[in-house]
């Protein structure tokens, strides 16, 4: 049990400064975005014009880490998903942490600022489970947080994952109204937020929103079974998360977190207790697509 000893940690965050290429005051004048291009080709933006997997906007992407950048996500990591043509794309491995470009610059102001609460959990969480003298013991992690906003964590981890599950826009739309625009949600027999604790070294981020798993006897003993897949996850120390339909949520291991929805992020909850099992990835889990990638662990 880590108890009241969550009180006393403390959590050293670095402050980040973002400076734009170009610092334009609005002039109600339209710009010539290529005008304020660089000529020489080293200095060329890498621009990508896409949908915003947030509200829908198709203009320049810019670009998100998922999970945060300040989240021990700035090392070296490939990301695989599926594309627009149902395909799975492996990303090659590169430095600076696992990113892509799928948030207009408006969604990525109104919910990047979330991500303090998100990187201030890690923090803690990787804290304790360092510095427990349980650590490799438990199957589970147990205590209390004090004040602390949960619906601002949820916030930060769904807006990223939106970026995985490429189409979670068109089918549930009302739910990424929700994360988007701070609104309250109901747990209902939409789509699911999980969460697991994690000690695994290896990190896998990826997403296939609306896709689905076949099971075939080869003998012909039962009929193919299919069920849907997972349409996101971000496994990564400390957290393993998951985006699921209701349907498949039961059979991972993970904890429904789906109703810290019911907190704005800026709701402060003084004493949140929560339960949170230890898991790890199959040994065989080379593509995460169901509950079956994910066993019990020691942490």
């Amino acid at each position: 049990m880590l108890g009241r000893q969550w009180q006393d940690v403390r959590c050293e965050q670095r402050e980040h400064k973002h400076f734009g290429r170009n610092n334009l005051e609005p002039t109600g004048v339209e710009t010539d975005v290529n005008a304020l291009r660089p000529t020489n080709p080293r200095t060329h933006w890498k621009q990508k014009r896409g949908r915003c997997t947030l509200c829908g906007t198709h203009t320049v992407l810019t670009k998100t880490h998922v999970p945060p950048k300040a989240a021990f996500n700035d090392g070296p990591a490939s990301m695989s998903a599926v594309d627009s043509d149902n395909m799975i794309v492996q990303d090659q491995k590169r430095d600076g942490g696992l990113h892509l470009r799928a948030h207009c610059e408006p969604c990525r102001r109104a919910t990047s600022s979330w991500d303090d609460e998100y990187i201030k959990w890690a923090g803690t969480f990787v804290k304790t489970l360092v510095e427990s003298p349980l650590a490799g013991q438990r199957q589970s992690l147990t205590g209390t947080l004090v004040d602390v906003r949960p619906g601002r964590f949820a916030r930060a981890a769904l807006a990223g994952m939106t970026a995985l599950a490429e189409g979670l826009i068109d089918s549930h739309p009302d739910f990424v109204a929700a994360i988007r625009e701070d609104q309250l949600w109901a747990a209902s027999d939409g789509m699911r937020l999980l969460a697991a604790i994690t000690t695994d070294e290896q990190a896998i981020v990826s997403g296939g929103h609306q896709g689905a798993s076949v099971s075939i006897s080869l003998d012909g003993s039962t009929s193919p079974k299919t069920v849907p897949t997972l349409s996101a996850v971000v496994h990564l120390l400390p957290f393993s998360l998951v985006l699921a339909d209701a349907s498949i949520a039961n059979n991972f291991l993970h904890v429904d977190c789906t109703d810290w929805l019911k907190y704005r992020a800026d709701d402060v909850v003084h004493n949140f207790d929560l339960n949170l099992p230890i898991v790890k990835l199959s040994s065989d889990s080379a593509i995460i697509y169901g509950a079956n990638c994910f066993e019990g662990g020691v942490a």
